[in-house]
């Protein structure tokens, strides 16, 4: 039989493996990305936090990601309007699979996409 430390580690060793295997690869997060965005609600502003402990600010271009590293930076462009602006992530999302990016409410603006809520976008990681 196993002692509690002995269970403890292994039981830490197993968490610690599955959070790496939800991790975005490095592969992952340094490749181009294409598909639809889409932006969040100012309702949420400051009664949520994102995964990297901040709260919701639609004011920032702060945006969510499933690829992305949190921390890391993209620029986010429009394909219909060619306009882009630069994020920073530090939220996990879209909830919705179709998605590839949730924007703040200002980064929507910034490329256009505020009052049809989505666009195509290209999403291009800063190295």
């Amino acid at each position: 039989m196993l002692d509690f430390e002995e269970r403890a580690m292994r039981n830490l060793v197993l968490i610690a493996g599955l959070s790496l295997l939800a991790m975005p690869t490095f592969a992952q997060a340094q490749q181009t990305e294409r598909g639809e965005a889409s932006y969040y609600n100012s309702g949420q502003s400051g009664h949520t936090r994102t995964k990297s402990g901040e709260p919701v600010k639609p004011d920032s271009n702060d945006a969510a990601s499933p690829n992305l590293p949190l921390g890391s930076q993209a620029t986010v462009t429009n394909q219909k309007t060619g306009k882009s602006t630069d994020v920073r992530i530090t939220d996990r999302g879209p909830t919705r699979s179709d998605r590839v990016i949730d924007l703040p409410k200002k980064s929507a603006h910034d490329i256009g996409m505020e009052k049809s809520g989505t666009a195509p976008v290209t999403i291009e990681p800063k190295k």
